[in-house]
């Protein structure tokens, strides 16, 4: 791989993550998401999107994709992010009853803050 494969996977790394850290944000387009793709399991995919597929920090295109501070947001997030799903993992609701739990409000204010935070550290 070389070296432009490697920054363009990064570009596309920060993406993924940014996308779902703006879903995780928004109850609107969660719901959307959920009347667009009524086949889908939106809560069980936010939490695999960033569990399973976009959060992997121990990459070296992860660390390309982000600089030092915005690695350290992430990880908060991250932490969140695990407490919640160790306790909502085996009994997970559909998403228009999960956006009215206090588990979906913690990471909804999460990704939030997170956003912030990094969109601060962008205008450095």
């Amino acid at each position: 791989m070389t070296e432009n494969d490697h920054k363009e996977l990064g570009k596309r790394i920060r993406q993924n993550v940014l996308d779902v850290l703006k879903l995780w944000a928004s109850k609107d387009e969660q719901l959307e998401y959920q009347k667009n793709v009524p086949i889908a399991d939106v809560s069980a995919e936010l939490f695999c999107q960033w569990g399973d597929d976009f959060y992997h920090p121990e990459t070296p295109q992860f660390r390309l994709a982000f600089n030092e501070n915005e690695r350290k947001v992430l990880a908060d997030f991250d932490k969140t992010f695990n407490l919640i799903s160790d306790k909502t993992s085996k009994n997970l609701p559909n998403i228009v009853d999960f956006v009215k739990t206090n588990e979906w409000l913690i990471l909804n204010q999460a990704a939030v803050e997170a956003l912030k935070k990094i969109k601060a550290t962008d205008n450095k």
